[in-house]
């Protein structure tokens, strides 16, 4: 089983894991770090370098982050300066909900990271268009 970490600017992604807890329990090899206004980003690369330690089974990690680019994602990719975490390490930007509860529920069937994109975008809609089709 890959480990998990959710990453993100601010408390999203505590806030995601705490849904995640309502739908699937208290699951396992997962962590949530949130880099917070002020705080020293070498600081943020340590408890992500320490996440990854504590939730890797041996089998390698996703690191869910909020934004392509931003802090979080880029504090991820600076570890793949070593081989070892460049294989280690699978990156994935714009978490939500849908993406992350499905990675979870099939972690051990090795979803590959294009088929744990499109779950997340097939969660993206817009409800009063879909309404409105399903009532004609």
């Amino acid at each position: 089983m890959k480990g998990i970490i959710l990453a993100s600017h601010g408390k999203l992604a505590e806030g995601l894991l705490d849904s995640l807890k309502i739908f699937t329990g208290d699951p396992e090899k997962i962590e949530a770090i949130c880099l917070m206004p002020g705080d020293d980003i070498s600081e943020f690369v340590q408890k992500l370098k320490k996440s990854i330690e504590k939730v890797d089974t041996g089998e390698g990690v996703i690191l869910f982050c909020d934004l392509l680019f931003g802090t979080p994602c880029n504090c991820g990719g600076s570890l793949f300066k070593t081989q070892d975490n460049l294989e280690k390490v699978q990156i994935i930007t714009g978490m939500n909900l849908p993406m992350v509860l499905e990675y979870l529920g099939v972690r051990d069937s090795k979803l590959s990271p294009t088929e744990i994109i499109a779950v997340g975008k097939e969660g993206i809609v817009d409800f009063n268009n879909l309404y409105q089709e399903r009532q004609s």
